[in-house]
């Protein structure tokens, strides 16, 4: 037994004996007796790190368990519970062939890598601190391993979890050596892990816990290729005695206090190889920020010469930031010493969700292009030196790449034409709330001042709900008084089912409504459906249903928006309260009536804490006061609606009239 550990300390880096194989562990927990193995787990990790005392090894497993905790009451309430979870895990990562003998193959490793990468994707803003986005760090990969098969060593000043360093792995055959450093102790422990995992021979990989700007582990070694995304305009000591260190002395000048972007370019710079190429991701504000960074940039490219290449990332990207940032190539010893090419790929994206992705097509296009070096229509530009001289050494990507579309000629017939259509509505719309101003006996909102026509609108509805005025019918005589009915007497409620914004595709086969467009697209009356989609699942509306958006992460008042929608045959999403006539109404009156004057009704029953919903069954015994004739509701729905399109009218004016100046301007000066 002594050979095999002294075999596989020197192979492994550490021992296991057979009972603390993963199998047999897996097996003990999940037997009919004596299945109790927290506290054996717990043995065997230690035993791990003791295996390895005296070799070699030591420093590579030194703490690496320390973060995990078998205890934790996340796994669960009791220890048997503990249990009985880490033992159903473990049954079940037993199922899995992870092809150990195909050398091609890294099951392990890329199970690892995507747990880490769904851990970034909840993790919100503190993902940035140790997880590059993958397609950011295929182009990084891409770009420092461009015409080598082989690299003698990669080198990650700010680690995170070493995604970063293993994915410039998979773009060469080898990787003699990986050097990386961390300063957050959990995410030092990651790193090394997912080495380990990925099948990295402990020899291989030099990863160090520390601050890397302040105190570096590796200031001796030079590395081939050298790839960040550190933090983005960190703060660090900038103490003055750093311009005695070899890192900065040569500038003049150090990083801001409160920017420690180009400090970490600066330790980066130091630690690359004469024939290495260098890839970071900053911050947009490293290309054109003036002072101090101003300097260091000009000396970089006046006296160095050894900036190559700045991309232009989209923004929203990233798991800590929604700015967009940037990446930027050096070398030390360029092939192409008399330009600089710079690549604008800010709008090659595609959103997912909160989130916007670089896609494969967008990841190829940015490497053909940083290959061939050419310039590309709207997309990237070969500067000379001299150019960005003239800039003052400003990097601004909008300088070298114009992006600018030329606005479109607009026909000046056409636009008179709108205009005059616009006029003749707008007269229109005056003409009906004039009539039914008279037969209130109420003053005409006379004018365009957008403000004054909605204030206006709503003392109007405080007046006609609470009965203060009342429409007549045809002969000169009141409508039959208002009648006092539960709201779920007047309308049966459903649910809508399903559809998410993934769902939505612009030329899908049905029109659907998803319940964030009842606050963002739509008021009170949907006389026209945007979204359409493939999915046939959801609840078909009925013209005149009435929609409630049922949950909010805001605030209830917001739920308690009530819009009609007049179309036939619409999908409905879920989150969506569907309010139907059980015998008939103006659906428009109620819109309104449900929106203005019992939104704070409505507003009640929202319940919940972090998300509140508000459903049928919620509401459905508050009390409404209306009109039992149906003509005295259309009537008053028919004023307000057409107050609605005098607003929507008078809101579209100055972009109609922007358009006819545009035209006008074109037509004297072209």
């Amino acid at each position: 037994l002594d050979a095999i550990k002294d075999e596989s300390v020197e192979k492994l880096g550490y021992f296991l004996k057979p009972s603390e194989l993963f199998g047999e562990v897996a097996k003990r927990g999940n037997g009919d007796s004596n299945n109790f193995i927290l506290e054996d787990l717990t043995q065997i990790l230690n035993n791990i790190e003791r295996s390895t005392m005296g070799h070699e090894s030591e420093d590579d497993f030194e703490g690496l368990f320390d973060d995990l905790d078998l205890t934790s009451k996340k796994l669960g309430k009791t220890e048997e519970a503990k249990n009985t979870l880490i033992a159903k895990v473990l049954f079940h990562l037993d199922q899995i062939n992870f092809d150990l003998d195909n050398i091609e193959s890294d099951v392990l490793g890329d199970a690892y890598e995507y747990l880490i990468g769904q851990f970034a994707a909840g993790a919100g803003k503190k993902a940035g601190e140790f997880y590059t986005p993958q397609q950011v760090s295929k182009v990084l990969a891409k770009i420092v391993t461009t015409g080598k098969s082989k690299l003698k060593s990669v080198y990650d000043p700010t680690c995170g979890s070493g995604s970063l360093l293993l994915r410039v792995a998979k773009e060469v055959d080898d990787v003699s050596n990986f050097y990386g450093q961390e300063l957050n102790r959990t995410t030092y422990n990651l790193a090394r892990m997912n080495m380990i995992l990925h099948d990295i021979h402990y020899r291989k990989f030099d990863i160090k816990q520390e601050d890397t700007i302040e105190h570096p582990q590796h200031i001796d070694e030079r590395f081939e290729a050298v790839v960040a995304n550190p933090p983005f305009s960190a703060h660090w000591s900038a103490n003055p005695l750093h311009m005695s260190d070899d890192r900065f002395s040569q500038y003049g000048k150090l990083a801001p206090k409160t920017k420690a972007d180009f400090a970490f370019v600066q330790h980066m710079i130091h630690q690359l190889d004469e024939n290495g190429t260098m890839a970071v991701v900053l911050p947009h504000g490293v290309l054109f920020r003036s002072k101090a960074e101003g300097h260091i940039r000009k000396y970089l490219i006046e006296n160095k010469n050894y900036l190559d290449v700045v991309i232009g990332l989209p923004k929203n990207m990233f798991y800590n930031t929604t700015i967009p940032a940037c990446i930027v190539v050096f070398k030390k010893c360029r092939e192409d010493s008399d330009n600089i090419l710079f690549i604008d790929a800010s709008n090659e994206f595609k959103k997912i969700k909160a989130k916007n992705y670089v896609t494969d097509d967008s990841v190829t296009k940015i490497v053909n292009t940083f290959k061939s070096r050419k310039t590309i229509d709207k997309y990237s530009y070969l500067a000379s030196l001299d150019e960005v001289k003239e800039n003052d050494f400003n990097l601004n990507i909008s300088r070298y790449v114009n992006t600018y579309e030329k606005e479109k000629p607009i026909n000046l017939d056409v636009a008179t034409e709108l205009l005059t259509k616009v006029n003749q509505l707008s007269k229109k719309y005056d003409n009906k709330i004039s009539n039914y101003c008279e037969e209130l006996d109420l003053p005409f909102p006379n004018g365009n001042n957008l403000g004054l026509i909605k204030q206006y609108k709503k003392g109007l509805m405080q007046k006609i709900f609470s009965q203060e005025v009342r429409f007549k019918a045809d002969d000169g005589s009141f409508f039959p008084d208002w009648k006092e009915m539960e709201l779920g007497d007047v309308f049966s409620g459903k649910k809508g089912k399903g559809l998410s914004k993934d769902d939505v595709v612009q030329n899908g086969r049905n029109k659907c409504i998803l319940y964030g467009e009842l606050y963002t697209i739509y008021t009170e009356v949907i006389d026209k459906v945007i979204s359409r989609t493939d999915s046939n699942t959801g609840v078909i509306s009925q013209a005149g249903d009435l929609l409630i958006p049922c949950s909010t992460t805001t605030n209830a008042i917001d739920l308690a928006d009530v819009t009609v929608i007049n179309e036939n045959n619409i999908l409905l999403g879920g989150d969506i309260s569907i309010l139907r006539f059980r015998e008939g109404g103006n659906s428009t009156f109620f819109a309104y009536y449900l929106t203005h004057f019992k939104k704070f009704d409505l507003a009640r029953y929202g319940q919940g804490s972090t998300i509140i919903h508000l459903y049928y069954n919620h509401f459905k015994k508050i009390e409404l006061r209306f009109p039992s004739s149906i003509e005295e509701q259309t009537k008053i729905a028919e004023l307000l609606y057409f107050i609605d399109k005098k607003i929507n009218q008078i809101d579209s004016q100055p972009v109609e009239s922007k358009h006819f100046k545009t035209e006008l301007l074109q037509q004297v000066f072209v």
